[in-house]
C-alpha cells in the first residue's frame, strides 16, 4: 500500500526528500501564519484555557440580580404625579437637565421615575431607579410630604427586590452586575423599619459572588452552618479541583476566587456531587473571616459575605 511504504521505508532517498520537502513546507507555513495580522498574536506556550474562558462555559452560571420591574407598584396615573414631582425637583437631575451633554432627555427621565406609597399614608411618594450621569446605576426615594418631597434612601445600585406588606414597604434589595471590566455580582438587603412614623433604611448584608461561578442545580430548604477544618480553605468559581492555568487578568489559578488563612465560617447553601466521594458544597463565608488572597474587590468598605464552592472535605457541617 502507497501510505504504508511512506512509514516503513524510512531510509529511501525518496522518502528522506519527501520528508525534507515536507519540514521545508511546514517551515513556510508557520512563517506565513505569523506574519499575518490578528493570527498568532498568542503564543503557543503561553495558550491556555484561561485565554479564551473556555473553561467557564462548561457549566451554567449564577443569574445576574434581577432588576425588578417597578412599575408594578406605580400608583394611578403615573404620569400626573411624575409631572407635579418634576415641577419642583428637576434640579436634582442634572444627568438630564445639563445642556451641554445632550446625553438624556427629560423623556427618558421620566421613564426613571415611578410614584409608590412606601408607607401607606396613600401619597405618593417618587422612586428614581436611573442612570447617575456618571454610567452607574442609582436609586433615590423620596417621601411625599404633602407640601414637598425628602430624599430618605440613596444607593448606587438597582432595585432587585421591593417586599411589601400591606401598604408599607418592608424589604428592599438593590443589585449590582457591573459593566465594563467588572465581574463581580453584588446584592444588598435593608429592613425598612420606621422612625416617628416615617421610614428608616437599616442596612442589612451584602452578598458578592464572580459572575462566571456555577449555579446549583438546587438549593437547602434551610442553609447549614459550617466550620473550615484547617487555615487553608479554598474558595473556587465551581465544583471542581481546577489549580490551573494561571489567569493573568484576575490574578488567580483556575477556578480558584478567594484564599484563606484562617478558619472560616458561613452557611453551606447546597450540594453538588461528580462521584467517588468528590462532594463539594456551595457556601456563603461570613466577612469575619477575610480572604488573605482573593479576585474580589470592594468588599473592604462593607462587611461582605461571598459565595463560591468548597471542597466537602476542607469543611465540616455543625449542627
Amino acid at each position: 500500500m502507497p501510505g504504508k511504504s511512506l512509514i516503513t521505508q524510512t531510509n529511501s532517498g525518496k522518502n528522506s526528500g519527501f520528508n525534507v520537502k515536507l519540514t521545508h513546507l511546514v517551515f513556510l507555513t508557520s512563517l506565513c501564519l505569523i506574519s499575518l495580522p490578528g493570527l498568532a498574536q498568542i503564543d503557543i506556550q503561553r495558550y491556555t484555557t484561561a485565554t479564551d474562558t473556555f473553561y467557564w462555559k462548561r457549566y451554567i452560571h449564577i443569574p445576574k440580580p434581577p432588576r425588578l420591574n417597578l412599575r408594578r407598584f406605580s400608583v394611578s396615573h403615573p404620569s400626573k404625579h411624575i409631572d407635579l414631582f418634576l415641577a419642583g425637583n428637576m434640579g436634582q437631575f442634572p444627568q438630564f437637565t445639563n445642556d451641554s451633554t445632550h446625553r438624556h432627555s427629560a423623556k427618558d427621565l421620566k421613564k426613571c421615575l415611578f410614584p409608590a406609597d412606601i408607607n401607606g399614608d396613600k401619597l405618593p411618594d417618587m422612586i428614581f431607579s436611573g442612570n447617575n450621569g456618571g454610567g452607574s446605576d442609582i436609586v433615590r426615594i423620596w417621601l411625599n410630604k404633602r407640601d414637598s418631597f425628602e430624599l430618605i434612601f440613596e444607593d448606587y445600585q438597582y432595585i432587585s427586590k421591593f417586599t411589601k406588606t400591606g401598604n408599607k414597604l418592608v424589604e428592599l434589595q438593590t443589585g449590582d452586575a457591573g459593566d465594563g471590566d467588572n465581574y463581580l455580582y453584588f446584592t444588598r438587603d435593608y429592613r425598612v423599619g420606621e422612625d416617628k412614623n416615617e421610614p428608616m433604611f437599616i442596612k442589612g448584608k451584602q452578598v458578592v459572588a464572580y459572575k462566571y461561578t456555577e449555579e446549583p442545580a438546587k438549593y437547602y430548604p434551610q442553609p447549614i452552618p459550617f466550620l473550615a477544618k484547617a487555615d487553608t480553605m479554598l474558595l473556587r468559581a465551581s465544583a471542581a479541583m481546577q489549580n490551573e492555568p494561571f489567569n493573568p487578568q484576575l490574578n488567580t489559578f483556575g477556578n480558584i476566587i478567594a484564599k484563606y488563612r484562617t478558619k472560616a465560617r458561613g452557611l453551606v447553601l447546597a450540594y453538588a456531587s461528580n462521584g467517588k466521594g468528590n462532594d463539594w458544597f456551595f457556601v456563603e463565608v461570613s466577612p469575619a473571616a477575610m480572604p488573605s488572597a482573593s479576585i474580589l474587590y470592594d468588599i473592604d468598605k462593607i462587611p461582605t459575605f461571598i459565595r463560591g464552592w468548597v471542597s466537602s472535605q476542607s469543611v465540616q457541617l455543625e449542627p
